[in-house]
């Protein structure tokens, strides 16, 4: 994926004023104690917590014994994701948002793990908005789709409230070039690209 997107923004850029200031809309959003909630539980990187996130949405309970293909669909959406974005994050080894200002977040449990781990792309992003892509391509009736991709997009944005990614992390991770890299590893119908 590396060779896929472009470089992030340079530290002290012009481009870089729209991060820091993302980063504190972030830090004002941790105040809603709903959106905190929802941004603490989207940090749980796992299929369990696309499933109990966008199931409702979705409008069917998704689980392998009464929905085993579209249970198939989102092992292989998130066996996928967890390969295709980790060679971008060590080549570009981008610091994140709660080192390069010495900061706590909201998920303080990680930070350690993650302190100089790359910060881009956001493989939280890639899962969530690959999957909700996905779930939208299933279930195409108006309501389902516009909840399904309202969050994923939300899915994404928690990642900058809790100081773990920089906007420009999450924007890359939703480009329709690295959704077909997916799309290609997971050996998914192309038309889950179509609302990229």
């Amino acid at each position: 994926m590396a060779n896929i997107l472009p470089a992030p923004p340079e530290f002290e850029s012009a481009r870089f004023v729209a991060d820091q200031s993302q980063y504190l809309w972030g830090k004002l959003m941790r105040l809603d104690e709903a959106r905190c909630a929802q941004a603490q539980r989207d940090a749980v990187y796992s299929m369990a917590t696309i499933i109990e996130e966008f199931s409702g949405i979705f409008g069917l309970e998704i689980t392998k014994e009464d929905t085993p293909e579209i249970y198939s669909i989102l092992q292989d959406v998130c066996a996928s994701c967890d390969s295709i974005y980790s060679d971008a994050k060590a080549y570009f080894n981008r610091m994140r948002p709660y080192t390069y200002y010495n900061e706590g977040t909201i998920v303080p449990e990680k930070e350690e793990k993650h302190r100089y781990e790359g910060s881009y792309p956001s493989g939280h992003t890639v899962l969530g908005w690959t999957s909700a892509l996905l779930l939208a391509d299933i279930n195409t009736s108006p309501k389902a789709m516009e909840g399904l991709l309202a969050r994923g997009y939300e899915f994404g944005q928690s990642r900058v409230i809790a100081g773990y990614h920089w906007q420009s992390d999450v924007d890359a991770s939703r480009t329709k070039d690295l959704l077909r890299s997916i799309v290609s590893t997971a050996r998914l119908p192309m038309t889950t690209t179509k609302a990229s």
